[in-house]
């Protein structure tokens, strides 16, 4: 049984601005007492007076997901002082732009270290706080790219990719103890994630879609976590996009060929004209 969010004790990580933020307020409002974790502590602990002072329960636990020991530290944390864990929301990450052609190592295992490795450390720490409470949420935040890769965007969707497959199997290993799994998957964010990537883009591109408010995609979040679904993709374009790519990917490819390597990408090289 996937626990209600009302008086559920709810982690989410990178809470400090976008999405994290907006889901922690989110949780908040539905009656979740929210410890919100991040490295930017002063900001952190800003935005948790913040909800609190709107009458909701919430804690600001500093924490960087690349560090095995502030992981660790994070969730003695949520145990002494929130009693347990009832949902996780792994939401911490970084973008990574740029051909794979090249791709700096070093960046792609940057990515990875916060994107994947820091999501597996999360759990792993977590899984023994939530079975004091014999039930739990494991909410995986990736994105519409982490279904269909895109070009420009290897090295990031890679990340994703790969919370999809870890993802899988962890919801059979856990499908006895009352644990969920749930992989979101979100659309085009109007968030400052852009200029946290790991390699920026150097000029934005052109967008053809809108993006959505953060406050909206946190709404997703609720809906997605009452209903327990082991997937919830965000829009109904995003939908469309992982069902086309099911049922006939080299069309897909052809659509991407002509709006992100001709026209949307910063990164795109001329064609040679024949």
């Amino acid at each position: 049984m996937v626990p209600p969010i009302s008086q559920s004790v709810v982690l989410i990580t990178g809470a400090s601005s976008g999405i994290g933020l907006a889901a922690a307020q989110a949780y908040a409002a539905a009656g979740g007492r929210v410890v919100l974790s991040a490295r930017r502590a002063g900001l952190l602990q800003q935005e948790a007076d913040s909800i609190a002072a709107r009458g909701s329960e919430a804690v600001a636990i500093p924490a960087d997901v690349t560090s095995p020991s502030q992981v660790a530290a994070l969730m003695t944390g949520v145990r002494e002082r929130c009693g347990g864990l009832d949902i996780l929301v792994c939401n911490a990450g970084v973008g990574l732009y740029g051909a794979v052609e090249s791709l700096p190592e070093e960046a792609l295992r940057q990515a990875f270290e916060v994107n994947f490795f820091g999501v597996i450390r999360c759990i792993q720490e977590a899984l023994p706080v939530m079975r004091i409470r014999k039930r739990g949420l494991i909410q995986i935040v990736s994105s519409v790219i982490g279904r269909r890769s895109v070009p420009f965007h290897g090295g990031y969707c890679a990340t994703k990719f790969a919370l999809h497959a870890m993802a899988d199997a962890l919801r059979v290993e856990l499908q006895d103890e009352g644990i969920h799994v749930q992989m979101f998957y979100p659309a085009l964010t109007d968030t400052p994630f852009p200029d946290n990537a790991v390699i920026r883009s150097p000029r934005p591109a052109r967008r053809r879609l809108r993006p959505m408010p953060a406050a909206e995609v946190a709404r997703q979040m609720i809906v997605a976590a009452r209903r327990g679904a082991r997937d919830h993709v965000v829009t109904a374009t995003g939908r469309a996009l992982v069902r086309l790519n099911d049922l006939a990917p080299s069309v897909v490819d052809a659509i991407l060929g002509q709006v992100m390597m001709r026209e949307g990408s910063p990164h795109a090289v001329p064609r040679r004209r024949k």
